[in-house]
């Protein structure tokens, strides 16, 4: 019998399965883990109390993207589309730098 994974390492775990995979189902989590199904449950729950992921039955999905920060992707990108229409290559690149910026925010969410 292998020793018990700590919840943190526990959460990670899942939090890891997500970000190969769209959605993660209860068995998928429970064979990385090696936890119980009441174990897997209760840290679904609190992973999703946290906003790190979204209940689904059966097992769990990715959050949705925050709106504002998607919002400020779009924006960004018409910008540097503007820019690059103009010749504007200073222009493209601080567009590119910022939507960026805003795509490494949503991957962290």
């Amino acid at each position: 019998m292998s020793p018990a994974m700590l919840p943190s390492v526990r959460h990670q775990r899942i939090i890891d399965l997500l970000a190969e995979r769209e959605y993660v189902t209860i068995t998928d989590i429970r064979e990385a883990t090696g936890a119980s199904l009441a174990t897997t449950q209760r840290d679904l729950a609190s992973l999703a109390r946290s906003g790190a992921l979204t209940r689904i039955h059966g097992g769990a999905t990715r959050p949705p993207p925050p709106r504002g920060e998607t919002r400020l992707l779009a924006a960004c990108l018409a910008r540097g589309r503007h820019a690059l229409d103009r010749h504007d290559l200073s222009g493209v690149e601080y567009a590119l730098h910022q939507a960026l910026a805003a795509c490494e925010r949503l991957r962290r969410q």
